[in-house]
């Protein structure tokens, strides 16, 4: 629903039943418009004569126009009152945050509970709704009505209240049946009324055929006990079944590891500081694995998930540096970029990481990422002469959760051009000291399914 309210608009300039009524009651904010100026454009900014009309105001409707606004929109009373003098790229930034924050309230991202919905919820989600589709998208893109937004902006509160759920109206399962039935029909005769005579048939002897291998399964997945196995066992005696880890803790790290030597691996430059963050020397040798397994511990109080977090060179042909939020020594929330995964350090059998360490910086004026719950972040280095940040061993039960970072792309724009990428930009010391990143906080790590049990 969201994403479609992003979409192009119709090309008529309203929805019109066949006596030239309107289809659908609209209120205040998407009402149909009246007769629109002869240049064709929402925002004409020439000076006014006595027959022109005022500009319209904020919360009013908007003009009809065949074309977008163009960079005049800046110049607006709606534009002013819904974006308080915003440069028009950083309005155009805060609309794409609103539909994501709007589109992670629907489909319960990154919530507590993804069950139930509240009353405050629901308002909240009707509140943003309007602040994304008249405010935002109806400022900058002009006159939008499209069926999406209109029911996005007046039904979807009711239908909240009145369902309490927005995925009984899911279609997905259905879909995805139609790949059989389309395969059924490949291989009818396509003629006659026969045809769906010839899928039922097909679609029964499929249905014979997937029993038959499931009852197989089922009888050699599971023999029958002997009777001395089953005069030996008792209640007593019986092995529990395993329950799931409930902290990392509980995991077990087993698994081929390459022992490798510590002077080895601080050939890397990177690495250069790791016999002393490890206290080893050079000639000692740690256990080294791509992967580390770890409960997710989330912020927002959602349960645990298993999270693979990864540090390898060369991972299905490319490189695999996760970046994780751990808790620091003080207890204070930490970022930083995995760059070894440890089963063993010296003679000590530890699941732990070495990871490269950021530290929070300051956001620019007016950000809109920052008012939107993004954490801006740069390299931490231990000294003014260091070439590489600095690193850090964190044992595995401090690491907290995956984090989803990203290039601050207004600051490498800025710096080296619109058309620099993470990729083409120079790799020295100078860009890795005032390389930025952001955190993501509309990553859905936990969301609502699409079977919920209760």
């Amino acid at each position: 629903m969201v994403a479609g309210a992003l979409g192009p608009a119709d090309e008529d300039g309203s929805e019109s039943s066949a006596e030239g009524g309107n289809v659908a009651p609209a209120n205040s904010n998407l009402a149909a418009h009246g007769p629109q100026s002869d240049s064709g454009s929402d925002y004409d900014f020439s000076t006014q004569s006595e027959g022109d009309e005022a500009p319209t105001r904020h919360g009013e409707p908007t003009a009809a126009a065949d074309s977008l606004p163009g960079p005049g929109v800046v110049n607006t009373d709606d534009y002013e009152d819904a974006f308080q003098g915003m440069p028009l790229h950083d309005a155009m930034l805060d609309l794409f945050c609103r539909a994501a924050q709007l589109g992670g309230e629907l489909f319960g991202d990154n919530v507590a509970d993804t069950t139930a919905i509240s009353n405050e919820q629901i308002s909240a989600m009707e509140e943003h709704a309007a602040a994304f589709a008249v405010d935002g998208l109806q400022t900058l893109y002009g006159h939008v009505h499209t069926s999406k937004v209109h029911r996005l902006v007046q039904h979807l509160a009711d239908e909240l209240r009145g369902r309490g759920n927005l995925w009984e109206g899911d279609t997905s399962d259905n879909e995805k049946l139609h790949s059989g039935c389309k395969r059924m029909f490949r291989r009818t005769n396509k003629r006659g009324p026969t045809v769906a005579l010839q899928m039922m048939r097909c679609d029964e002897a499929q249905s014979a055929i997937l029993r038959g291998v499931h009852d197989t399964d089922a009888a050699t997945s599971s023999p029958a006990p002997s009777p001395a196995t089953v005069g030996a066992s008792s209640d007593d005696d019986a092995t529990p079944p395993a329950t799931p880890a409930q902290s990392t803790a509980q995991l077990s790290f087993t698994g081929r590891g390459d022992r490798v030597n510590v002077g080895g691996l601080a050939e890397d430059p990177t690495l250069h500081q790791l016999p002393a963050v490890l206290d080893l020397n050079a000639d000692d040798y740690v256990t080294v694995h791509n992967t580390v397994r770890i409960i997710a511990r989330f912020e927002w109080g959602a349960p645990g998930v298993l999270q693979h977090l990864r540090a390898a060179r060369s991972f299905i042909g490319k490189p695999w540096f996760s970046f994780v939020r751990y808790e620091g020594l003080d207890g204070a929330v930490c970022w930083g970029r995995l760059r070894l995964v440890l089963r063993a350090a010296g003679r000590d059998r530890r699941s732990c990481v070495v990871l490269q360490r950021m530290r929070r910086v300051d956001a620019r004026p007016g950000c809109v990422l920052t008012r939107y719950g993004c954490v801006r972040l740069g390299w931490d280095f231990a000294a003014s002469s260091d070439a590489y940040p600095a690193l850090d061993l964190v044992d595995a039960t401090r690491i907290l959760r995956a984090e989803d970072v990203q290039v601050d792309w207004f600051d490498l724009s800025d710096r080296l051009g619109l058309f620099a990428t993470p990729g083409n930009k120079a790799n020295t010391v100078g860009e890795r000291r005032a390389s930025r990143y952001f955190t993501n906080p509309f990553f859905p790590w936990t969301t609502r399914s699409m079977h919920p049990g209760f």
